[in-house]
């Protein structure tokens, strides 16, 4: 039983979002909190595999604590999946580099919210075109920087098939479609993905990390 904790700030959203969640096979909510404080203080207690979490919250924005729960230890080792109204947020992208696992993107039917969980656990994500031209900027830009091609040695950058996904992911491609041109299965897509938003954030921590040895 994989267990989800809600970090929401609506309780008729979280209520909702619980109903769906307890429902399904393989899953339950473990507790819900509207503020960071007070994920801080349960979360230590409680080893959820998921974090469900608003991207801004009465006390902060969820990246600072994004940060936290993928690099601290302090609450396990959960993932994080982001809840979004919209994916034109820039606190999305912020996020998504701080070591968030996916999104969610909220309104769309119950099916969907379980099946992004699901995904999240099995260790798979979901990128929208608008986010995946965002992350390849971030690498194209990354690249010209250090004046060097990407390439599959560096364990920082997108490798050949990473770049093509997100390359077609960019051009609208669908995942079955993808998958079906690079003659992978569906969840190696989202397997790859999840891989892009990885690489993303351990760029980004070596980038930061290097600045305050400078």
């Amino acid at each position: 039983m994989s267990r989800v904790y809600l970090l929401i700030n609506d309780p008729l959203v979280a209520g909702r979002m619980r109903g769906v969640i307890d429902s399904a096979a393989g899953l339950k909510t473990v507790g819900w909190a509207t503020t960071l404080e007070q994920a801080r203080a349960q979360l230590p207690a409680l080893a959820a595999d998921v974090v469900l979490a608003d991207l801004q919250l009465a006390d902060g924005w969820v990246a600072d604590f994004v940060d936290e729960l993928a690099n601290s230890g302090r609450y396990g080792w959960p993932k994080t999946l982001l809840a979004t109204l919209s994916l034109d947020d820039s606190q999305l992208l912020n996020a998504l580099a701080r070591g968030a696992d996916g999104y969610f993107v909220q309104g769309l039917s119950p099916n969907m919210l379980i099946a992004t969980v699901e995904q999240v656990l099995a260790g798979g994500a979901e990128m929208a075109p608008v986010i995946a031209r965002q992350v390849k900027a971030h690498f194209d830009a990354s690249a010209w920087t250090v004046k060097e091609p990407l390439d599959d040695d560096n364990p920082l950058h997108p490798d050949r098939i990473e770049r093509q996904v997100l390359q077609w992911i960019c051009d609208g491609f669908l995942p079955h479609e993808i998958a079906r041109d690079l003659r992978i299965s569906t969840r190696e897509v989202a397997q790859r993905v999840r891989t892009l938003y990885r690489k993303l954030h351990l760029d980004r921590r070596t980038a930061s990390l290097s600045l305050q040895l400078l």
